[in-house]
């Protein structure tokens, strides 16, 4: 104990070198503290785990931050500065500052320093940053101790993850996964598994200390993880079931399994720790910014790693944009009472978007934030992959027992199951490889399961609304025999980007014939203010799309008729229904450049047509 006295010293004088001494707004204790807040969150935080008072070395506060605390606890000898398994907080300086941190941070933002050493030279500091009611600290520093200006700032910096974060990581994984020819349709089921893992605490403190030679152990610890979680969130049996199977694919695939794996990028082989490299990034990088068992930033991640994760092709993965997914429920005036049904929800895009749009709207009534999470949102989805992504993503957002059914929508016994929850609202991007007959087939059956004058919005292929063969032609006969097409929006033409598809979204109010003197409004909805940014997709990088949402929503709900913009027409079956038909052309917009593009346009196409000889 007397070497540690010598430790605790060195920590006083670079108190004394960072001006914590002589401050007037600044509190040092050792080994005990006089403030109340302090001393209750500390009566049970004995190191021995014996349940009695135990308090680290240090502990810092501040008159004018009552949040922010700063905890130190020193170790003698350098071999004593960190555990392998972080589970020896008597032993080890780290394991020991992190033990307090612990009982502190619900209360407070603590900076937890452990620092090691009986010489200035040989001084080993490590810091963490535990934010108040946070899931994880934060590693900030080795080697260096903070002023207090420094860490206040830093606290002031620790804003949340926001879009361009998750983008970067999203990158920045797949890479990783990529320079190790992890194929793109196994990744997100991947990412999926981690993520639900790392929601269990054992396993969040165990999985480091797999080696590379246990990584059939590792995979293992991740299923029964998943498990333990799935059942924590009373999913029920049969579809526990279904999510695990798709998780234990990894079990039998050799690339995780092995013991070394290829490294195309370096080109060559080394030790296989790709599943725990992936697991700590996550850590590292998600999890610190995690309030405590709220997953929400897990799911937001998960939701920008599914649409960076690999081309649609590959993945069957083709997600409808946030903001349009969000333009739904704008468009329908979605109340915190609609029970709202997507047939075909994939990931859960709609339902997610329909589940914060409610909460939204009902505050801080935590009551009817249950009720719309547990009885509100009604799913369907037959691909086992896709299910598993839907079930995990809704559980990251709060919800374990969403109504998401496993199998086909058209089947009439899952049928009979939606319309008894009675939704008001629909909600669907059909699958684009049933052609756009099938895509208005799906309108139609999912229009069949809500209650009349209940409302239907789908995103669809430009080719559902223009089509005329046969049998485009029938069932758009049969929808408007039933219901009522209330609107059209032409769609931007990269509104799917990178995936090169024209869309439109089509609303029908339910159960109610289209009148043959029923003017259907149609949006010319080209522009939605988003541009294409290199390694991220669309982006509203001039923050237009508010404005732009603002203007076509009420030119839809007062049925305007505005030049180049939107037009009210009467329609059959037999017409097209897209705005390109009937809308007058603004003229009084266009310039001198606008010609140039387009000759240049008309150039470039009979030059790579070769209709035009480019030496002439």
């Amino acid at each position: 104990m007397q070497n540690e006295r010598k430790t605790e010293e060195l920590v006083r004088n670079i108190l004394r070198e960072k001006n914590y001494y002589g401050n007037d707004n600044i509190i040092i204790e050792e080994q005990r503290s006089y403030n109340k807040r302090i001393d209750k969150l500390l009566e049970n935080a004995s190191k021995t785990g014996k349940g009695r008072k135990g308090y680290p070395e240090f502990i810092i506060s501040f008159k004018d931050k009552i949040d922010d605390l700063i905890i130190i606890e020193c170790k003698a000898k350098l071999s004593e500065h960190e555990s392998k398994d972080g589970k020896s907080p008597y032993k080890y300086a780290v394991d020991g500052v992190l033990h307090y941190a612990k009982f502190l941070k619900d209360d407070f933002n603590v900076t937890a320093i452990a620092v090691s050493g009986e010489t200035e030279k040989d001084l080993k500091i490590s810091s963490y940053l535990w934010l108040k009611n946070n899931y994880v600290p934060r590693s900030i520093q080795d080697k260096y101790f903070f002023t207090a200006e420094e860490l206040n700032t830093l606290i002031k910096s620790s804003k949340p993850l926001d879009e361009l974060d998750f983008i970067s990581k999203s990158n920045e994984y797949n890479e990783l996964l990529n320079s190790y020819s992890i194929p793109e349709v196994e990744r997100c089921t991947l990412i999926s598994s981690i993520l639900i893992a790392l929601q269990d605490r054992v396993f969040l403190e165990s999985y480091k200390y797999f080696e590379s030679s246990q990584n059939k152990e590792l995979i293992k610890s991740i299923l029964d993880a998943c498990e333990r979680i799935l059942k924590n969130n009373k999913l029920d049996d049969n579809k526990t079931k279904i999510v695990l199977s798709e998780y234990k694919k990894f079990e039998n695939n050799i690339t995780f399994n092995s013991s070394e794996i290829y490294n195309k990028r370096l080109k060559s082989s080394e030790k296989n720790t790709i599943l725990k490299d992936l697991i700590h990034n996550i850590e590292r990088d998600i999890l610190p910014y995690m309030s405590n068992n709220e997953f929400d930033t897990l799911g937001k991640f998960y939701r920008f790693f599914i649409k960076y994760a690999g081309s649609d092709q590959k993945t069957g993965l083709v997600l409808t944009p946030d903001h349009i997914t969000e333009f739904f429920c704008d468009v329908a005036r979605l109340t915190e009472n609609d029970i709202v049904f997507d047939p075909c929800c994939g990931t859960g895009g709609f339902l997610v978007a329909s589940m914060n749009y409610m909460i939204k709207k009902v505050g801080l009534n935590s009551n009817k934030t249950t009720d719309i999470k547990t009885h509100q949102l009604i799913g369907v989805e037959k691909r086992s992959d896709m299910f598993t992504h839907a079930c995990s993503n809704m559980m990251m957002r709060g919800d374990g027992k969403s109504h998401i059914v496993f199998g086909d929508c058209f089947d009439e016994k899952i049928k009979k199951e939606i319309k008894a929850f009675k939704p008001t609202k629909t909600f669907l991007n059909p699958p684009y490889d049933v052609d756009a007959d099938g895509q208005l087939e799906f309108i139609e059956n999912a229009l069949e399961c809500i209650c009349h004058g209940g409302l239907g919005i789908a995103i669809c292929q430009m080719s559902t609304v223009v089509g005329d063969n046969k049998k485009i032609l029938s069932v758009k006969e049969r929808l408007l025999n039933k219901h009522t097409l209330k609107a059209v929006f032409s769609m931007p033409s990269d509104l799917f980007y990178p995936v090169g598809v024209v869309t439109a979204i089509l609303i029908f109010e339910a159960h109610i014939p289209h009148s043959k003197t029923e003017k259907t409004f149609f949006g010319y909805f080209k522009e939605d203010g988003f541009i294409k940014v290199k390694n991220k997709g669309r982006m509203d990088t001039k923050s237009l799309w508010n404005n732009i949402k603002e203007k076509w929503l009420k030119a839809y709900f007062n049925k305007e008729n505005i030049t180049g913009l939107s037009i009210n027409k009467e329609i059959t079956s037999k017409d097209e229904w897209c705005a390109e038909a009937y809308i007058e052309t603004d003229y009084s917009t266009l310039t001198e450049k606008d010609f140039e593009n387009t000759i240049k346009k008309y150039l470039s196409f009979y030059i790579m047509n070769g209709s035009i000889d480019e030496k002439n």
